[in-house]
């Protein structure tokens, strides 16, 4: 070996040792996954189903990352190649991240997943700037130019982990749905009204009785408070019995209790001010 030439068994950059070992713990994963996928599908099948239907749109990644990875499916031939595909989960997350912001209801601040569960808006932010920071961090570390190939693979599994982690994140922080709250007491709008009273003073009768016994009076009482024009002849009618002014007249002489007037209640004239 000539002098300064370095020995790749020692710089530990030599791709055939540096492959072999990776490409068959991919294989054997693979195989894995498949035979687990299978058993899956056979034997809980419905209940897949079920969970995927009820969380369709946390599933909404992994649709956007299948679809990219079949566009370049002939070029995943190899374990570095399957830690590449770290991207394609990180373009499924943003598509995530933006429907979740698109879904915020600017309401209740809630996402809907479906309608027993829902994910706080407090996080929608936060799942933004995770998604982004995670889908700058795989395009950089598939891009940059490491010493050996051994370190490469190391940090490309590093990122294809955290974009799976930040993957199932929203899995986590998934909440029920509260109860509606029970419809309180309907408010009423309180009104002002005017209320004439009109009404007979037998008392005052007695003293002319051919002139004064077709004559009515007629009290207003004004800023009548109530919610109706029913409510607001009665409180009318019981403030102005309440008062005086609703006695009738006395003889002179005569120290007995004043009786009350008549109150023709067919005439009863509201007015809302």
């Amino acid at each position: 070996m000539e002098e300064g030439s370095a020995n790749p068994d020692e710089t530990g950059t030599d791709p055939k040792a540096m492959n072999t070992m990776p490409n068959w713990i991919f294989r054997t994963i693979l195989g894995l996954v498949l035979v687990t996928v299978v058993y899956v599908l056979l034997w809980h099948g419905l209940g897949v189903f079920s969970f995927i239907t009820d969380r369709l749109p946390l599933l909404l990644p992994l649709a956007v990352t299948v679809m990219s990875i079949f566009t370049r499916a002939t070029e995943i031939r190899s374990y570095e190649a399957v830690l590449k595909t770290s991207n394609d989960i990180a373009i499924g997350i943003i598509s995530f991240d933006i429907w979740l912001l698109s879904a915020r209801s600017e309401a209740s601040g809630r996402v809907l997943v479906n309608p027993n569960a829902m994910i706080r808006g407090d996080f929608v932010l936060a799942f933004l700037v995770l998604g982004m920071a995670t889908a700058v961090g795989c395009l950089v570390l598939t891009h940059y130019e490491f010493r050996g190939t051994r370190e490469k693979q190391r940090w490309l599994l590093g990122g294809f982990l955290a974009s799976a982690v930040v993957y199932i994140t929203p899995f986590g922080v998934l909440e029920k749905v509260p109860p509606p709250q029970p419809p309180g007491p309907p408010t009423v709008a309180i009104r002002h009204y005017t209320v004439a009273i009109p009404y007979k003073d037998p008392g005052i009768i007695r003293y002319a009785p051919m002139l004064l016994r077709n004559r009515s009076f007629v009290r207003f009482e004004k800023n009548v408070e109530a919610t109706s024009v029913e409510s607001a002849r009665a409180a009318a009618v019981e403030r102005f019995l309440a008062s005086p002014e609703s006695d009738q007249v006395k003889p002179k002489g005569k120290t007995k209790k004043a009786e009350k007037v008549d109150i023709d209640q067919k005439e009863l004239l509201v007015v809302e001010r």
